[in-house]
């Protein structure tokens, strides 16, 4: 009785394992056959000369993520530029128009560093602002004077500065350059005074000159007679 139970037993347990075996098996072979093609395709590539390659792109940091720090944006070192030439002695005025684009009231402070040379020397004058601050409602604009004297200025020499725009914090810059040359002048020619003198006399005649006065000489001995 004992070995019947005995065989019983290890026959259920071998039909056990070998449904274990079966069920891993089908399990098992999609996947070592999809395996097996990928290696295959792998080699092909490599025997066509196609050398395969692997998409990291998923395991890159997101550079929109919120986890690093926004980079800051500087401002352009010049927001607009105005170039002047003018000759040496001049007094010259340059006027620029400052708008205010944003959808509030902005108050701008304006100032204006020191006039130099390409060789970093400062000029013999500055320029001057007509204005330190303007405040401006959305949409308007206000014009600025600043004006310079080019008295004692080198011929042939140019000159840079920046207009410095600011509200609380950042500089916004306009870049300055003046051109210090001799201008071709305009030659003038006054006409003959006696082009100016002719008269028009009708439709059917022309032009004549007036004739001159006849000069009446006075004797001294009918002066004398009349006093």
């Amino acid at each position: 009785m004992e070995k019947q139970s005995e065989s019983s037993l290890q026959k259920t347990l071998t039909d056990n394992f070998q449904k274990m075996s079966k069920l891993s098996i089908d399990v098992m072979k999609p996947l070592v056959e999809n395996m097996f093609e990928t290696v295959s395709n792998m080699n092909n590539a490599v025997l066509e000369g196609k050398i395969p390659t692997l998409d990291l792109s998923s395991f890159q940091n997101n550079k929109n993520s919120n986890c690093c720090p926004p980079k800051e944006e500087c401002p352009p070192h010049c927001i607009s530029a105005i170039s002047r030439q003018a000759m040496s002695g001049e007094r010259i005025i340059v006027p620029f128009l400052v708008k205010n684009n944003c959808s509030s009231t902005k108050t701008y402070r304006v100032g204006v560093r020191e006039l130099v040379d390409n060789d970093g020397a400062i000029a013999p004058n500055q320029p001057i602002l007509n204005k330190a601050s303007v405040t401006l409602q959305p949409g308007r604009s206000e014009s600025v004077l600043m004006s310079l004297d080019l008295n004692k200025f080198n011929t042939g020499s140019t000159y840079v500065t920046e207009i410095v725009l600011r509200e609380k914090e950042i500089n916004q810059n306009i870049c300055f350059t003046l051109h210090v040359n001799n201008s071709t002048p305009t030659e003038v020619s006054p006409n003959d005074e006696k082009k100016y003198k002719q008269k028009w006399l009708n439709w059917q005649s022309h032009f004549y000159c007036d004739p001159h006065k006849k000069r009446i000489d006075v004797r001294p001995d009918v002066a004398q007679n009349k006093s």
